[in-house]
């Protein structure tokens, strides 16, 4: 009764009745069904099928950009030779449209950028697809070209250095004094193909990685110097940086960043520390920039410093030690003589001077003490076109030019984002897969302690630069990629006669004395000091144990890679003694 009361109230006002209509929507069903159009069908299979057509033709023929002159292999393609060009990739790699994993690469450690991926994607399956011989054959003609080093006439091993036996003899390594290996090839002489043929004074063994794994775990477990030639994944890595314009793209490609850079005035790279007190330093560093703007050519680097101020800090440094040595033995017989008012003088007395000498120490290693180097910025060509210049501009009084590569990966907390340094080449760690932090039974042969690795660092030297002699507080592993590099190397028995800088000292772990010209009456023991040497060559991998000394020279435009993974206490004690 209430509806129809409503119904006939609402026809009294003369309300107009409206009929729903329903609302058509995008999503409502068309009256035409391309399923049942065979034309419709026909047009769709073809842009299918032609779209997939031009998708694969330009994955078969697109290169990334790189010209042909890029691609031009070192070697002529005779019978038997290398030719990298000679490699091709499959047809399937190319068609691969998603994300390229570079192969034995890390999850967590390693660049994911696309730039670096794309390139690896280029030469990994089309300039240069994995072949193991081809890569081993091509180290093996990178030392036929650069010569194969005797043993001197004069430097007669009892065992075959090249057949080394399963354990390490006794003496092992064989050393020499070290004016005699001087005298046989100078350090300033940068020239080895005459020394090849002459000879050499190699005490340590070399092991072949294919069948002599075996031989180099035992000497490394005995914490002795090897090289290890033939891995396999080294001469891979060894064959694509000296590939024509890799390492161009690598370094100058989509990463075009200023890398650091070391300057010194002539031929001799200390490391060192700058402990000068932080005003001295800033106007130091002013004074520099200004000089700069004024177009002046200057530079921060005064090479290694002279040999008396050193023997000077070093002579403070022995005056310490004699006071500490008399301060120690007051204070033994004080303890037993605690009523003695003498005694208690003499140690209050002796405590004053060692304060003194201390004080005194201190400002010996920084008098007349300049910055042997200058840390510098540059790009990779920029570096290039500095070091690659022809022997009449070289010589050891000409100025010289380090480029260095630091990988940082698990070097510390949050770091393996490339935090450690601006400019990090994360890349490293994929360039170089022996010497990933990797744990348990994947553990690389040259890292003792993955978890204790402190990242990669890459050092491009110029023909004749050299490394001061020093010894490092870590294990080493040293690989060769590309030229030619002379290591003199020394026991850790060896330290006193190496006359060191001493601690506290900017370049302390650094031998005070030039082995380009050493000063026998400043530091007579250096001539009682024995050394061995050997030449690395591409693909070649060097272990050195902890604390022993090493004296490196560059004997063409090289690339080489180090890293460290703990260390060991075995030399400790000579070392502390010294």
């Amino acid at each position: 009764r209430r509806r129809l009361e409503r119904r006939l109230a609402k026809e009294r006002r003369g309300v107009k009745k409206y009929k729903r209509v329903k609302r058509s929507t995008k999503y409502q069903k068309s009256s035409w069904a391309w399923k049942s159009d065979p034309y419709a069908q026909v047009a769709l299979l073809s842009f299918t099928v032609f779209g997939l057509m031009g998708i694969t033709m330009f994955r078969m023929f697109h290169d990334g950009g790189s010209s042909n002159a890029d691609l031009h292999s070192q070697y002529d393609a005779k019978a038997g030779e290398y030719n990298s060009d000679n490699a091709g990739g499959s047809l399937l790699s190319r068609l691969r449209g998603k994300k390229y994993v570079i192969p034995d690469s890390m999850g967590h450690i390693g660049s994911k950028k696309k730039w670096y991926l794309e390139l690896r994607r280029e030469y990994d399956t089309t300039i240069l697809p994995r072949d193991d011989e081809r890569s081993l054959k091509f180290v093996e003609e990178e030392r036929k070209r650069q010569g194969i080093y005797k043993q001197s006439p004069h430097a007669q091993t009892p065992y075959d250095i090249h057949n080394c036996p399963e354990e390490p003899p006794k003496g092992y390594p064989m050393q020499w004094p070290v004016l005699a290996v001087l005298q046989n090839w100078p350090t300033d002489d940068p020239t080895p193909s005459k020394y090849a043929e002459k000879g050499i004074h190699q005490g340590i063994c070399v092991f072949d990685y294919r069948t002599e794994l075996h031989k180099a775990n035992n000497y490394r477990h005995a914490e002795v110097p090897f090289v290890m030639r033939n891995d396999p994944a080294a001469a891979r890595t060894s064959e694509r940086w000296n590939h024509p314009g890799y390492m161009e793209k690598l370094l100058m490609g989509k990463e075009d960043t200023m890398r650091r850079t070391e300057y010194s005035p002539n031929n001799h790279f200390m490391y060192w520390v700058d402990k000068r007190p932080r005003g001295e330093r800033r106007q130091a560093a002013q004074q520099l920039k200004h000089q700069k703007e004024r177009g002046m050519d200057v530079h921060n680097g005064f090479g290694r410093g002279d040999q008396n101020d050193m023997a000077e800090a070093m002579h403070e440094l022995e005056e310490f030690n004699d006071l500490k040595r008399k301060l120690e033995d007051a204070k033994e017989y004080l303890e037993d003589h605690e009523d003695d008012d003498e005694a208690i003088e003499e140690v209050e007395h002796l405590q004053r001077q060692v304060n003194r000498a201390k004080k005194k120490k201190r400002e010996a290693a920084l008098e007349n003490w300049q910055p042997p180097t200058e840390n510098l910025r540059m790009t990779y060509l920029d570096w290039l076109e500095h070091a690659n210049v022809t022997d009449d501009m070289l010589g050891p009084d000409n100025p010289h030019w380090y480029f260095r590569l630091i990988g940082c990966g698990d070097m510390g907390e949050h770091t393996a984002d490339g935090s450690c340094d601006k400019g990090s080449s994360e890349w490293l760690f994929d360039e170089l897969t022996y010497f990933q932090p990797r744990l348990g039974e994947e553990r690389p042969f040259y890292l003792i302690e993955p978890k204790h690795q402190k990242g990669i660092h890459c050092r491009f030297g110029m023909k004749g630069v050299i490394a001061e002699n020093h010894f490092d507080l870590s294990r080493n592993a040293i690989t060769l990629l590309g030229g030619q590099r002379r290591y003199i190397l020394a026991h850790p028995n060896q330290c006193s006669n190496m006359n060191l800088l001493p601690r506290g000292h900017p370049s302390a772990r650094h031998s005070a004395v030039d082995w380009s010209n050493p000063d026998l009456e400043t530091f007579p023991t250096f001539k009682d000091a024995e050394v061995n040497e050997v030449v690395m060559q591409p693909g070649d991998v060097l272990y050195l144990p902890t604390n022993w000394f090493h004296y490196i020279i560059s004997l063409e435009l090289n690339m080489q890679c180090n890293t460290r993974s703990g260390g060991e206490k075995i030399y400790r004690d000579e070392i502390t003694e010294c």
